[in-house]
């Protein structure tokens, strides 16, 4: 008896194709059509918001140079005195480095010398002289005794600091900077003024003395 119940209710309960093809149809007649026009508020808000990108990108690139990681430094226009006082603000700062390395083991770095032994730089007549005399005795040394400001020089192994090369560049520097370090006030020395002594005196193999030195340009500038 259960069992023909049963079958009676699955019986009732399966679904044929009709049915379900009316079920289907149903369904769709509920679903509510598209919206006209649906996307004209999404392309407003896209083209508002590219428009607000562009001008931040306009204003970025105003305010941070380019969005350029180093940006160039503004161009300032310097007169001719100021690129000349800056050409031998240069030259001294070498000179100042030259001079550390190959003089200031004899001449100190305050320019005073030692007594008895080497003269010293600042408030020197042979400094102060035709800068030709400091180039000559760069280029060749020197030997013998020498006065400087009145004392007596030259007991000392012989300057020679042509014995390692030094270039016109390098002499004009370490010149400018002797001529114009510590009390000096002397006009600076010309690389081509030193490539002209250098020429003159191509054929001299001997270190200059003292004497002919003074002879040739302090006592001439004493007269």
């Amino acid at each position: 008896m259960s069992d023909k119940i049963n079958k009676d209710s699955i019986d009732r309960n399966v679904m044929n194709d009709e049915d379900m093809v009316e079920i289907h149809s149903e369904l769709n007649r509920e679903k509510h059509p598209p919206t006209k026009g649906f996307l004209v508020a999404p392309l407003i808000f896209v083209f508002m918001f590219g428009c607000l990108i562009f001008v931040c990108s306009i204003q970025l690139a105003h305010s941070t140079n380019s969005f350029q990681i180093h940006p160039p430094q503004d161009v300032v226009e310097l007169s001719d005195e100021e690129k000349e006082l800056q050409k031998i603000e240069k030259k001294v700062r070498t000179g100042k480095k030259i001079f550390s390395i190959r003089c200031a083991s004899c001449h100190q770095v305050n320019g005073l010398g030692i007594p008895n032994q080497y003269p010293p730089l600042d408030g020197s007549e042979w400094v102060a002289a035709d800068p030709e005399l400091i180039i000559n005795v760069i280029l060749k040394g020197l030997k013998g005794e020498i006065l400087v400001k009145g004392e007596k020089y030259g007991t000392s192994a012989a300057v020679n600091m042509a014995a390692v090369p030094i270039n016109d560049r390098e002499i004009a520097n370490v010149a400018t900077y002797v001529r114009q370090a510590w009390g000096n006030d002397f006009p600076e020395v010309n690389e081509d003024l030193v490539a002209t002594v250098r020429e003159e005196t191509s054929a001299q193999q001997d270190q200059w003395v003292g004497d002919a030195l003074q002879s040739l340009y302090l006592n001439n500038s004493a007269n």
